[in-house]
């Protein structure tokens, strides 16, 4: 079960990169390629001779929702359905799990070997929130200006993925940090 759940976490890493470099490549007009994928990170991108690495992560809407969505997609695992209910303050706790994800990452010092090797790297959120929009933005916004973060900078710039009308989009969250 584990190598299964392995190969369904590294399917879904490897899409949310492939995103990224779509968006960052037709946004600032590069030629990023995959070379390298030690994980971690998850990528290390190349383009003209300037080299860079990625770095996934996910959002979930709560623990439990992650559970159904994981066990859901690996083949062999019993599916874990989330409870039905109410959903109460539902974008200020996603805004919140949003918050602590990146903190986590922003704060890891394990990325040090890479920053080192190829420069600042990108953070890419995949949002798994249905819920998720403008209203949620400005939530996380709140909360994360509240939120002490001690950023080892070592992400250039952290970007979000999410699905809208059948689709996904990246989008730049936050530039130029540390």
């Amino acid at each position: 079960m584990v190598s299964q759940r392995r190969h369904v976490q590294e399917k879904h890493e490897r899409f949310n990169v492939n995103l990224f470099l779509n968006e960052f490549n037709f946004r600032y007009h590069t030629d990023f390629k995959v070379v390298e994928e030690p994980n971690p990170p998850e990528a290390i991108i190349q383009s003209k001779g300037s080299t860079r690495w990625v770095e996934v992560t996910t959002a979930y809407m709560s623990e439990e929702y992650a559970v159904d969505l994981n066990t859901y997609a690996v083949v062999g695992e019993r599916h874990k359905p989330s409870r039905q209910g109410l959903l109460i303050e539902a974008d200020g706790k996603f805004a919140k799990q949003f918050v602590s994800v990146v903190k986590k990452k922003l704060e890891k010092p394990t990325y040090e070997p890479f920053y080192k090797k190829h420069g600042k790297g990108y953070l890419v959120v995949s949002v798994k929130y249905p819920l998720f929009g403008v209203d949620t933005l400005k939530t996380i916004q709140r909360i994360w200006d509240e939120t002490q973060v001690l950023d080892k900078s070592f992400f250039k710039s952290i970007y979000i993925t999410y699905p809208i009308f059948g689709r996904y989009k990246t989008s730049l969250w936050k530039s130029n940090l540390g």
